[in-house]
């Protein structure tokens, strides 16, 4: 190569735009850039400087906290009033009476309550990206379902935002389930043949395999022919073997289907005029939630109406650690026995109640498998402070 000029010009261009590069960018790199990984440090401590916009759920039990008990026990405890309320933080400055609550109107201040369809379905709208064992609908499906006539029925006409399926007993309290398996978990398109039909197909366990009789008892009655056992009892999965089976005879929940509304077809399902099929709503609270059941048990399956019957307070839960266990503190209440076996307690639990005598040696490895929240199901942190 007689003539290399050009050789070195490329080089040396490519070099020198190296060189300003590195520059550059040292100069333009924030000082605390790359100090603990590649972000900037100090960008930490700037972001939790700001004001907090989005309040949490406690701030709005401070003066809601009826509406927060009713939504931490249903199906949306995991669904924060923000999703649906907005940031709220001017709401709370203008009803706390802020020092800056002076500038805001009440206009400002009033959160979002309208319905919306679109607000419901941004979440439960039926996808096939969606796990199949998450809430989902096709409203056109739903609604045929349901024999509604008026395609322009608001979710809320039947669900409330707060407590959407009126469980009584907590989620996190709800029994705990082995993994129920769907077709949709795999199929995206709906499955017709029965899968023991189907050549090397994977054994799916489904409520007949442990619930034999009441399943042969359920399919002679007339819900067998338009529901299926999941449709009253919700399976809410928590991980991937179990999760939270919601046996739900709330008379709310009935009435999803079987209320006389001017938006359902009144010739099916059969429906009633609520509360006047029972006379009114204090003989509800007087007697149990699920009043359905005593009398309409025989077009459901057998169950046993005697747990039905008499069902705790709206407190239990925050009430039973006290009536739960005998005088000393140290066995069952025998009258908890007349209809709970002994270890039904350790479904919500995790552990053995009452503990045993040897608990406060064997406990540690407990919480250290289990995790400190099986603790403070019952105690409140600074219980442990006691001994610790």
């Amino acid at each position: 190569m007689k003539d290399k000029l050009h050789i070195y010009t490329i080089f040396s261009v490519i070099i020198i735009v190296i060189v300003i590069a590195v520059l550059i960018g040292g100069i333009l790199t924030p000082k605390s850039f790359g100090d603990y990984g590649h972000y900037r440090w100090k960008s930490i401590a700037e972001i939790a400087s700001k004001e907090v916009i989005n309040q949490n759920v406690e701030v709005c039990q401070e003066c809601h906290n009826n509406l927060y008990l009713i939504h931490k026990k249903d199906a949306h405890y995991g669904v924060p009033c923000v999703d649906c309320h907005g940031p709220a933080d001017m709401h709370v400055k203008y009803y706390k009476s802020d020092s800056t609550s002076k500038a805001i109107t009440q206009d400002q201040a009033t959160l979002k309550k309208e319905y919306n369809l679109e607000g419901c379905l941004y979440c439960h709208r039926k996808l096939k990206a969606r796990p199949a064992d998450f809430p989902q609908i096709d409203v056109k499906e739903h609604y045929t379902f349901l024999n509604v006539i008026d395609s322009t029925t608001k979710c809320t006409e039947c669900h409330s935002p707060h407590e959407p399926i009126f469980l009584l007993t907590e989620v996190n309290h709800s029994r705990l389930h082995p993994i129920i398996s769907q077709c949709g978990d795999c199929h995206t398109e709906k499955v017709d043949n029965d899968y023991s039909k189907v050549p090397n197909h994977p054994k799916i366990f489904e409520c007949q395999d442990c619930h034999n009789e009441i399943y042969a008892d359920f399919e002679s009655k007339p819900h067998h022919n338009h529901i299926e056992c999941t449709s009253c009892h919700l399976f809410h999965k928590q991980n991937e073997t179990s999760g939270r089976m919601y046996k739900n005879g709330n008379a709310k929940f009935c009435l999803l289907c079987h209320e006389t509304k001017s938006f359902k077809n009144p010739d099916y399902p059969p429906k009633i005029f609520w509360p006047e099929h029972i006379g009114n709503l204090k003989y509800l609270a007087n007697i149990n939630q699920k009043i359905c059941l005593n009398c309409h048990v025989d077009k459901i399956h057998k169950m046993k109406l005697d747990l039905k019957a008499a069902p705790h307070t709206v407190n239990w839960i925050k009430e039973h650690g006290k009536l739960g266990l005998n005088a000393s503190g140290s066995d069952f209440n025998p009258t908890c026995n007349q209809c709970h076996e002994t270890n039904y307690c350790t479904n919500c639990h995790q552990v053995k109640i009452p503990h045993p005598n040897d608990w406060m040696e064997t406990h540690h490895s407990t919480v250290e498998k289990k995790g400190k929240k099986v603790c403070q199901n019952c105690h409140k942190p600074a219980f442990c402070a006691d001994c610790h």
